[in-house]
Parts: structure tokens; sequence; C-alpha cells
């Protein structure tokens, strides 16, 4: 299988080998052979803390941060390496709510104070954040939430919900995009940061399909919160979340991750009795997949200001979540996992089957990752805004 190549430098070729040899010391078969296994979209909690644990030994955790805020300052190509081989060989998908997220987006809008509390508890992880977007009555039209914040005398205090929210169960942080005034405009949108800890915040949990719970609906019954938890002005939160979302929808790097399940999935099934549609699939995947790593790196981690624009974004998550489902779909083609995952009482039963964990395995994550193309707002969504946004480059 032919990966896509990319001319190094004698300085990252030297960056790239002290990579692969932190993970030959670092990431045990076990580790890895949980991983792949997983179903959730995000991976296990708890492995992903494990493995965060061990990128700390060298900083790499906030390997593209700034080393003025605790990071290492690592080129946008050097951090793109890191990725990939990470994804490549199977390490554990860091949780990106609060060192992605909320980390750089303090970075850009954060006072000095909230640069000082929040930056070092992310980097220590003391704090663990989830994401407040998502409304049961606004999803992808996020400009819509109804989560109210209201000013009484020197605090506000916050009613109303959000849906969707994954890892709220484990997180002590979440962050809002709330309305502070009572009509329809995106001025009257704020950003606001929230202890889960305080009263009147609760959360109720949503299962999926195949009985995972990291999805969540959170409750907010009278929260009192104060100017200095907002990031950024009051009003000013829509440019504060259209910033956030760009990181959510374009700074990732998954060729690797898209890579190594393509791998495993021939492998898979390459002493089977396969049709000539399914290989004829295959390729097709394999090219596409080479097309996407090549944007991947092209668009979102070779310029040093990051994505080179919303439009840039749009594209890498676009085509990330579109072939994570193109490839769950072969695998379930590919064998009789449907028929074995239906038999059983609860999903978690056929998962845990002695030899049959592999394709049971991609069943689930196949119900799982049905959600990909929604979140950080629709695929439908996405192709309207880079429409536009080429619309007004055109122009």
């Amino acid at each position: 299988m032919k990966q896509l190549e990319v001319s190094l430098s004698d300085l990252d070729r030297e960056f790239l080998a002290d990579v692969r040899t932190f993970l030959d010391e670092h990431l045990e078969p076990d580790l890895v052979a949980a991983d792949d296994d997983q179903r959730m979209f995000f991976g296990d909690y708890h492995r992903s803390k494990e493995w965060m644990d061990k990128l700390r030994k060298r900083n790499w955790h906030v390997a593209e941060w700034p080393k003025k805020y605790g990071g290492c300052g690592l080129s946008a190509l050097q951090n793109y390496l890191l990725l990939y081989e990470q994804g490549l060989r199977g390490a554990p998908f860091i949780r990106p709510m609060g060192l992605k997220y909320v980390g750089l987006t303090v970075m850009e809008f954060g006072t000095q104070a909230q640069k000082d509390e929040i930056l070092p508890r992310l980097i220590s992880g003391e704090d663990h954040w989830c994401q407040g977007f998502s409304e049961p009555s606004a999803g992808s039209d996020l400009g819509n939430v109804v989560t109210y914040a209201e000013r009484r005398g020197d605090a506000y205090v916050v009613n109303g919900s959000k849906i969707w929210t994954t890892d709220a169960q484990f997180a002590d942080k979440i962050f809002c995009l709330v309305r502070t005034r009572k009509d329809n405009s995106k001025e009257a949108l704020s950003f606001v940061l929230i202890d889960m800890n305080d009263p009147g915040v609760s959360i109720q949990p949503i299962r999926l399909l195949g009985g995972d719970h990291e999805l969540n609906q959170v409750f907010f019954d009278e929260v009192e919160v104060f100017p200095e938890q907002l990031l950024g002005p009051e009003g000013g939160g829509w440019a504060v979340a259209k910033y956030l979302l760009e990181i959510e929808r374009g700074a990732f790097v998954f060729g690797g991750r898209l890579r190594r399940r393509l791998q495993r999935l021939i492998n898979a099934v390459s002493s089977g009795n396969q049709s000539s549609r399914f290989w004829n699939r295959i390729a097709e995947f394999e090219i596409d997949l080479m097309a996407y790593e090549a944007t991947e790196l092209k668009l979102g981690h070779l310029s040093d200001g990051g994505t080179e624009s919303l439009a840039a974004a749009n594209i890498i998550k676009i085509e990330w979540t579109e072939l994570a489902q193109r490839i769950d779909e072969l695998a379930v083609m590919s064998g009789n996992a449907a028929s074995l995952y239906c038999q059983s009482e609860s999903a978690d039963s056929v998962y845990a089957a002695n030899g049959e964990i592999e394709m049971l395995g991609w069943l689930a994550s196949y119900f799982n990752n049905r959600a990909t193309t929604i979140y950080g707002g629709s695929n439908e969504i996405q192709r309207n805004l880079i429409y536009r946004s080429m619309k007004q480059r055109w122009a």
C-alpha cells in the first residue's frame, strides 16, 4: 500500500526518527490493540489520559503550543509528522476539547488572567473540558442557540441545555455559546466558561445504538457565572466560536489513522473470498485517501498560521468524516458482523466475544461513525460555507 511521500529536511527527518523511537519505547502493544478495537470516535477516555501522560514526558501533548505558553513550539510540519505517526502506529486519540479547542482559543481571545489560570491546568491535566455548542433546537445552525445568560447585578444567570456533549461525564469545565440578549442577532451571543461542579449544572447520559456512553445532555438551571468567565467581550461570542470551529474542523491529522484502518481491514479480509467489486472499492478508497493526505498536509499543516481559511478547515472536515464512514461501510460489507451483532443480547457481549472482536468492532464503529458527518456542523452546511468563501474570493 503506497503512502504519500513528503520531502523532509535533515532536521525534520531527525525529528521523525525521534518520534518513531519514542513510539517504539512507550506505545505498548496492549494499548494499541485496545484502541484498535474501540468503537467510539474519541476512543476510551482513560486510555487517552494514559497516552497523554506518556506524551507529557516530552511535552508532546502540547506540541503545537507556542513555547511562551508552555508548549513545544514545533513547526507545523513537525506537528503534522508527530500526529500522523501516532495515528499510523495506533496510539490513542488525545481528547481535543481542552488542549486544542480551549487552549488555542484562550491564547487568542483570553485575558492575561484567563491565560494564567487555564493554560497551566490544561498542560498538567488537572482540568478536562467539554463543549457546549449544540442544543436540542440548534445543531448545525449554531447561531440559533437559545441558552440564555441573563445579567442580574454583578453576575449572569444561565438557563437552558446543551446536547451531544462528548465526555461531559468526565469534564471539570464546559465552554458554551450562549445568548446574552433576547434577540436573534449574532451580536447577542457570548462565549462563557462554566465550572461543571457549579450549583444548577446537571448531566443526563445519552446511550448510542452500540450501547456506548460518550454523549450527554447538559442542563443549566439558574447557574451563576461572572463577567470574568466570558471569553472575549459580551456580544463577541460568535467571533470566538467561529475561531474555535476552524480548529475543530481543520486542525487535526487523521490521515495516519485512516491509513491504519485501511491496512487493518485489508489484513482482516485478505484470506477471505471477496468480490472484485469489493477490491475495486478498496482501491478507490486508497486513491481518495492519498488525495486527502495531500490536502490535509497542504491546507492544514504547512501554513505557519495554521489553516489558511475557514473554507480549508471545512474541506478537511468533509473529507476525513466521509472517508471514516466509507472504511466502516467496506468493513461491514466484507463480513457477517451484522448478523452476529443482532443475535446477541447486548453490544458489549458481542464486542467481547472471543475471535470476533475485529469485525464486530468494525460494526460498532460503523454505527458510531454515522454521526461524524454531523460533528462540528453537518457536511451539507460545510459545503455551503465553502461555496460562500469561494464566491467572495471570485467576486
